[in-house]
């Protein structure tokens, strides 16, 4: 018998970093869960608020995945709570996001680097799952997984989940 947690974790990952991953121009696809739907739309509102912030890393070239393991060694290597999870969720969202230059761009350039953003989304959620559930497991068990309380925390005042929410 497979892990649902895992199991759970991975199908939520890889709906919202395919979602943010898909080429520009390119329809939403509905969400596959409530659990996306919410984690997509909070998301949007954490970018929007901190738009300066994530807007310096719209249609990064780097290494993504080197990038995001800095980010989650900075923001989770201590402290879990929602904002901290949903702020490196939308870290990496936003890393794999090519913006409408970089895509006609990369028309006359070939399908090469939409191709690179697939495998490094799939890499992204390979780690994501791996270091959410190895490091904190325990944590996100204790808040009854994903469904319940991401439901319930999002929506609650006060919730923060902004550069600030690290401190």
């Amino acid at each position: 018998m497979g892990d649902p947690l895992l199991e759970r974790t991975r199908r939520l990952l890889t709906d919202y970093l395919t979602f943010c991953a898909r080429e520009p121009g390119t329809p939403e696809p509905p969400p596959g869960s409530t659990e996306a739907a919410l984690l997509r739309s909070v998301a949007g509102e954490v970018q929007e608020n901190y738009q300066e912030f994530f807007s310096s890393f719209l249609g990064y070239q780097g290494n993504r995945l080197e990038l995001v393991t800095r980010m989650v060694d900075v923001v989770l290597s201590d402290t879990i709570n929602w904002g901290r999870l949903v702020l490196v969720l939308t870290f990496a969202g936003t890393l794999l996001k090519q913006g409408p230059c970089k895509a006609t761009k990369q028309k006359r350039r070939g399908r090469g680097n939409q191709s690179q953003v697939t495998r490094d989304c799939q890499l992204i959620v390979d780690f994501l799952c791996s270091r959410i559930l190895g490091q904190h497991r325990s944590w996100l068990e204790a808040q009854d997984g994903w469904h319940f309380s991401l439901l319930g925390s999002l929506q609650a005042p006060g919730f923060s989940a902004g550069p600030e929410s690290l401190v």
